[in-house]
């Protein structure tokens, strides 16, 4: 990306002291996340300042200044535009981009590339398109920004009650904005509109594809900077952010701020627990037996109860490897795993590893091997489809189907009928909506904050 950093001016400075002034009086939890999670630069300009045009943002051929974008650790500001706005537009732009990082969009953004699909969650199916997404957060994040009155929103803000509330799930709202923007509706624009002109509604607003990549701002490599994002750390800190938001409210926080804060604050049981918990009452365990030792103890001369029993038949995992999870967190999930499925003492144990095709396929032998086994064929990345891992399944045995099925994924994936058995999907995003059967664990991204 091509960022030309710059000062301000003695008049901008001022205007940005005032502007983070007026943050710290109505928008106090927004400011305390910009300085607490995002980049600070030496602690003048919180943001970073540069000029860059909405070419830079990937809008082809347009090479007017663009205003504001985020790529989940800055927030870029270029000063000819922003300080074009009044104070309180301001305050609503910088309020705009922080959302945008407390939803982790580019993230999203960035696990979405390979999908050709998004499914909303009344089971309608639309093509995936990524600058209609960016559209959705953006509605998504204005309807909250104005029912919870941060800031003025811009003219040139994407806003429209009818498509988007401030409770709504952003795939929800993305299958009305791509009605609008890519079936003939009010959409399309002009996505270099200068500030204070035209409608609001169908424009891409003052930020088109301000939801850039991780790492856009310094270069780095997406899946580099995504991997630098802490989930714990963010979920302490807006946790203090939201007791600042109610504080400034005295306790009468608008339902769309509420809402956001409690869809990332949410308290989970441990998601190890909770499969457990489910798989346990569907399948069973088996018992312990001191005639078998546990290998695991030998090499340490201790004899120690190895697992016995019938315990559980067919237990299939499925890790999609599509992108929407690493690889170093597929293998940290299965070694979390591995624990309840040693209670669960499985008759057999089948790990499938697939994107928009199968790539291995593992049987277990001894539960030990999930410390050894890694994920396979992931060198493509390819979009994700769970027809593959089901076919496979019924054409094993038709007169033997699993026990129990877990499906380790986001969710950004086209869902085949229903199958016989049980399912469970092990979520790295808490966006159970998504999901149109099974039962739906969120998974803890990242449990050792410190």
């Amino acid at each position: 990306m091509n960022l030309k950093e710059v000062a301000l001016t003695p008049e901008q400075k001022q205007q940005w002291a005032d502007t983070m002034s007026l943050m710290a009086w109505s928008a106090p939890g927004f400011r305390h996340l910009w300085y607490r999670l995002l980049q600070n630069h030496d602690g003048e300009y919180t943001a970073k300042m540069a000029k860059f045009t909405y070419e830079d943002l990937g809008v082809p051929g347009d090479k007017r200044p663009g205003v504001a974008f985020t790529d989940g650790k800055n927030v870029v500001i270029n000063p000819d535009i922003y300080f074009k706005y009044s104070l309180k537009e301001r305050v609503f732009i910088n309020c705009h981009e922080i959302a945008h990082n407390v939803y982790d969009d580019c993230g999203i953004l960035y696990r979405l590339q390979n999908e050709t699909h998004i499914t909303t969650t009344d089971g309608k199916t639309f093509p995936y398109k990524p600058e209609i997404m960016q559209h959705a957060m953006d509605y998504r994040i204005n309807a909250m920004l104005v029912e919870g009155r941060l800031g003025a929103m811009p003219k040139d803000a994407l806003y429209d009650p009818k498509i988007a509330e401030a409770k709504e799930g952003v795939m929800d709202i993305y299958g009305r904005v791509y009605k609008q923007d890519d079936e003939g509706g009010a959409g399309g624009g002009n996505p270099g509109q200068q500030p204070g002109q035209g409608n609001a509604q169908g424009n891409n607003g003052f930020d088109p594809n301000g939801v850039q990549p991780p790492g856009a701002s310094t270069g780095t490599a997406p899946g580099q900077a995504q991997s630098q994002r802490n989930p714990q750390q963010w979920a302490v800190e807006t946790a203090q952010a939201q007791r600042l938001t109610s504080q400034r409210s005295q306790g009468k926080m608008a339902g769309g701020l509420q809402h956001m804060f409690d869809e990332i604050l949410e308290p989970k049981v441990d998601w190890t627990q909770h499969i457990e918990t489910i798989c346990k009452r569907i399948m069973g365990g088996g018992s312990y037996n001191w005639k078998k030792p546990d290998r695991r103890f030998i090499g340490r001369d201790l004899w120690m109860p190895g697992r016995g029993g019938e315990g559980a038949g067919w237990l299939v995992i499925w890790g999609d490897t599509s992108g929407s999870i690493g690889d170093d967190d597929l293998n940290r999930y299965l070694g979390e795993m591995r624990g309840l499925i040693e209670d669960m003492n499985p008759q057999r144990l089948t790990v499938i590893w697939c994107d928009a095709e199968i790539h291995h396929v593992d049987e277990i032998e001894d539960t030990a091997d999930l410390d050894t086994i890694r994920a396979r064929g992931v060198g493509g990345r390819g979009g994700t489809a769970l027809e593959p891992v089901f076919e496979w399944i019924a054409e094993r045995d038709r007169d033997k189907q699993p026990d129990m099925f877990i499906g380790m994924t986001d969710g950004y994936v086209n869902f085949p009928e229903k199958p016989a058995y049980p399912v469970i999907w092990a979520s790295i995003h808490d966006n159970k909506a998504q999901y149109p059967y099974g039962e739906v664990v969120a998974i803890n991204p990242m449990r050792d904050y410190t």
